[in-house]
């Protein structure tokens, strides 16, 4: 159960204890709540929509796109949501959602149909299939793992059974029945960072840099926009590797030094950007948002101004130069 408040914690665990879950862990954030989840493997998890540092809705995707825990059911819980909010939930997999105020008998009702379908026998058939086929993939009899996947298969549409059968024929040197299973396997969860790095890795074996260059990209921006910054930062570095002269790549990783307080490093990335195509305005705005967070006023405000130079109407650089101009002024 995861969530920063305390009368949630408390009213949600007497809940679930009523209804037979008296093994609750709490977290109250969801990094936290990752890293527990990552210890103890829960059956189901209740979190919060609105939590600091990484929301209901970042934790869901982080929890979808990770193969060993895809399939952990999650509900949300949350004091008001939109239509657009429901959607958004329900394409990225989540299993149920709770509006404030509720009732025992709901929360008993929504998690008995959770579990109801994950527990059906026929979904307990395809796990025992899956569990077969990893077991005989890791040794390295992939005929077999092939076949025990073919049975899940007709039971059920999985995600990471298709990744794992790209990867026996990415290993076999099958490529383009690997590409066709890693994208299928991008069809059912279109968030699946992993399915689209093993696509990119299959095109560099086919000397294809340029898809291999796409999705890579595609596994970065799924990487950064789960704040996990290490991974979309061997990416990005990977596609650089393959085209030094991508421009997204490296305003991508000033991203992610700025949001690890590496403000030097952003810079460095921003100047090799600017040498490839030195009239991206976006660039030296966040140039100048580096060197703002360094401190180092003077210079922010030269990147603004070069910004301006370039797009005239951008109306953020210029509230900014107006701001220093404005501190600069002030006794």
């Amino acid at each position: 159960m995861i969530g920063p408040n305390a009368f949630y914690h408390k009213n949600v665990a007497a809940m679930l204890g009523k209804i037979g879950f008296n093994n609750v862990e709490h977290a109250d954030d969801g990094p936290t709540g990752w890293e527990i989840m990552k210890r103890i493997n829960p059956g189901i998890v209740v979190a919060q929509w609105e939590m600091p540092e990484m929301n209901g809705m970042a934790l869901l995707k982080l929890i979808r796109s990770d193969m060993q825990y895809s399939d952990t059911p999650v509900i949300l819980w949350t004091t008001e949501i939109n239509k657009s909010d429901v959607i958004k939930a329900g394409e990225t997999g989540v299993n149920a959602i709770l509006v404030e105020p509720l009732s025992l008998e709901i929360l008993d009702k929504k998690i008995s149909l959770i579990l109801e379908f994950e527990m059906s026998p026929s979904a307990k058939k395809a796990k025992a299939y899956l569990d077969k086929g990893d077991s005989y993939m890791k040794a390295g009899l992939f005929d077999l793992a092939l076949k025990e996947y073919e049975h899940v298969l007709s039971i059920l549409e999985s995600a990471e059974v298709y990744y794992n059968i790209g990867y026996i024929h990415t290993a076999r040197g099958e490529y383009d029945e690997a590409l066709a299973a890693f994208r299928k396997a991008t069809q059912i969860n279109q968030l699946f960072a992993k399915a689209y790095q093993a696509m990119a890795e299959v095109y560099i074996k086919m000397n294809n840099n340029e898809m291999a260059e796409k999705y890579l990209n595609m596994a970065g921006e799924i990487f950064l926009e789960r704040d996990m910054h290490e991974k979309a930062e061997s990416i990005f570095n990977e596609i650089i590797s393959l085209n030094p002269n991508t421009t997204n790549v490296y305003n991508s990783l000033g991203i992610i030094y700025r949001r690890q307080n590496r403000h030097a490093d952003a810079v460095k990335v921003y100047q090799k950007a600017i040498k490839i195509d030195p009239a991206d305005e976006n660039i030296h705005f966040n140039m100048g948002r580096a060197y703002l967070e360094m401190e180092e006023t003077h210079l922010a405000k030269e990147c603004f101004i070069k910004a301006l130079k370039i797009n005239p109407n951008f109306e953020t650089a210029s509230n900014m130069v107006k701001a220093l101009e404005s501190m600069e002024k002030t006794p």
